[in-house]
């Protein structure tokens, strides 16, 4: 039996797509590796992936002091990912990026690895691990293109988001600034909840340790939610990070989205730039957060009720399983 280690975490764009591969990683010996972050709760539920927790160590950005100890945390964390890789001994290691990510690909030694790229543009752990991968996936086509081991793959997209019930009648809005929230959004979310439960039955997903209970008529407040999928068949429009999962989700669903990207200084500016690819093909509507204000919320939502995103979907997941069972 092939033995298959995943890792990946911090946020839901780092572990949701290592999910969205098991349905075609069924015959495998799965192992997981992550942190002690949200990642260990949500691979709890698959009794048949084992779950292997180090220490990992996060790139602050705009905090040079903090960031001075981080090569001997790293190091650290990469000694424990090597005793961790030896007692599995995997056929490949499947990374998804992310600092979590990092240890496990610098100590995967004569192991394959196989690593994925959501973003137009490679995030920090991919460019530091790219070269001594054998495949870097992309999501976007472009992405690819300018990497000597770049593999053009799409995005990995969970199946089970398209088989979601819809439960409400009610025209309705689904809010969501990432799987750690979003305070710029939710904060003009409250500022105009009024006027929008007067239009809209309002499902926020506010992030974890965000969530304030408010009770109001058609309001909806969840920090997080596995069961994504009942929630996007609710949806008839959505305000979204410009995070490339959810974009290449509400794309395959055929959503009318406005997006607020995460704006650079806050980021690297991938959000910006994914959030633009969309724009250009006619699948969202962007907003820059500098212009973000209820004002100008209402406003656009009312433009979204006409908007008829084009269609588009590239779903990758059964290509990227068959590199990580053919490596």
């Amino acid at each position: 039996m092939k033995k298959v280690v995943l890792t990946g975490g911090g946020t839901a764009g780092h572990i949701m797509p290592n999910i969205a591969l098991l349905p075609y990683l069924a015959d495998c010996e799965i192992h997981y590796i992550g942190g002690r972050g949200m990642e260990k709760e949500l691979i709890k539920s698959f009794h048949n992936v084992t779950y292997h927790e180090i220490p990992c160590v996060k790139y602050a950005r705009g905090f040079f002091f903090k960031n001075l100890l981080i090569p001997f945390k790293l190091l650290r964390s990469t000694l424990i990912a090597r005793k961790v890789l030896k007692s599995i001994n995997p056929d490949v290691i499947f990374s998804k990026g992310g600092y979590v990510s990092l240890p496990v690909a610098l100590a995967a030694g004569k192991t394959p690895v196989i690593t994925h790229e959501s973003d137009m543009s490679l995030g920090l752990t991919n460019k530091l691990i790219g070269k001594r991968c054998k495949y870097v996936c992309t999501s976007f086509d472009v992405t690819a293109q300018k990497i000597k081991n770049g593999i053009y793959t799409g995005a990995l997209i969970r199946r089970d988001l398209l088989l979601g019930k819809r439960r409400s009648s009610f025209p309705t809005l689904l809010v969501m600034g990432g799987s750690l929230g979003s305070t710029a959004i939710n904060n003009c979310i409250s500022a105009c909840l009024n006027k929008l439960t007067t239009e809209f039955n309002v499902i926020h997903i506010v992030g974890k340790g965000n969530a304030s209970h408010p009770h109001t008529a058609n309001y909806e407040q969840i920090e997080f939610t596995s069961s994504m999928a009942d929630v996007y068949a609710d949806a008839d429009y959505i305000i979204s990070r410009g995070g490339a999962n959810s974009l290449f989700e509400i794309a395959a669903l055929r959503k009318k989205a406005l997006i607020i990207p995460l704006p650079k200084g806050a980021s690297r500016g991938d959000q910006i730039e994914n959030a633009e690819y969309f724009r250009s093909r006619g699948l969202v509507k962007v907003l820059d957060q500098n212009l973000l204000t209820p004002e100008r919320l209402l406003s656009e939502l009312k433009e979204l009720k006409n908007f008829q995103p084009q269609k588009f979907s590239v779903d990758g997941t059964k290509k990227v399983a068959r590199l990580i069972l053919e490596t």
